[in-house]
């Protein structure tokens, strides 16, 4: 097994962890809405640009992928608060956020996350 398909089967683990997390009766709803923040600012961060895309999409793109990856300050403590309260490492979850900002798939990747977010 190659370096990317690696990674890509680390991408599907997490989707799949974060779904049944998410459809567990017995995860507290605490627990899902946090998660839930990090699945919808990988979204943002991942959002496609488009040549007429507004100046907000543009810094809202910017602000989600500098909350995964800021090291010191009020952001990087507010990132591994919310990771704590959804039962996620911070350090996973970046690592994770990188493999998916640089992924071939990232469309794929929009669509699962997509899915899980709109699971009852």
């Amino acid at each position: 097994m190659n370096k990317d398909q690696r990674e890509e089967e680390e991408e599907e683990t997490f989707l799949i962890s974060a779904e049944q997390l998410i459809e567990n009766k017995q995860t507290s709803p605490e627990k899902v809405l946090f998660l839930s923040v990090i699945l919808q600012a990988l979204l943002d961060a991942t959002k496609p640009e488009t040549l007429s895309e507004p100046e907000e999409e543009k810094l809202a793109r910017s602000s989600a992928q500098a909350w995964f990856f800021a090291s010191i300050g009020v952001t990087s403590q507010d990132f591994t608060d919310v990771c704590d309260l959804a039962g996620i490492s911070p350090v996973d979850m970046r690592s994770f956020a990188f493999k998916v900002l640089r992924s071939k798939e990232v469309k794929y990747i929009r669509k699962r996350i997509n899915t899980v977010l709109k699971a009852e």
